[in-house]
């Protein structure tokens, strides 16, 4: 996923405009995203960046979040599959050669 597809998503989802959602995004690429100390920091950031309040820098927060899972479950599964695919077909043709 490109920066401005996950700009995108984000505006999508939040209904906040793409300069918005480039501002929480530029927040989040400053703070390391899965570390949970950081999460009130980012939220803080966020919160300031935007001038809204708490709660809702915290559900951009939560939408941005969300969004990052997405994409690595879906990368993730694309990896297993695309291996497996590898491996399968590894056996068939060691089997045609075996013959």
């Amino acid at each position: 996923m490109t920066k401005k597809t996950f700009i995108n998503r984000l505006a999508q989802t939040t209904g906040l405009t793409d300069e918005q959602s480039s501002i929480v995004v530029n927040a989040i690429e400053d703070h390391n995203l899965f570390a949970k100390d950081e999460k009130q920091i980012i939220v803080a950031d966020i919160a300031q960046k935007l001038d809204c309040s708490e709660q809702e820098a915290q559900n951009y927060f939560a939408q941005a979040s969300q969004i990052v899972c997405s994409e690595i479950k879906s990368q993730t599964v694309k990896w297993i599959a695309g291996t497996a695919v590898v491996i399968v077909a590894g056996i068939i043709v060691f089997r045609l050669r075996k013959k």
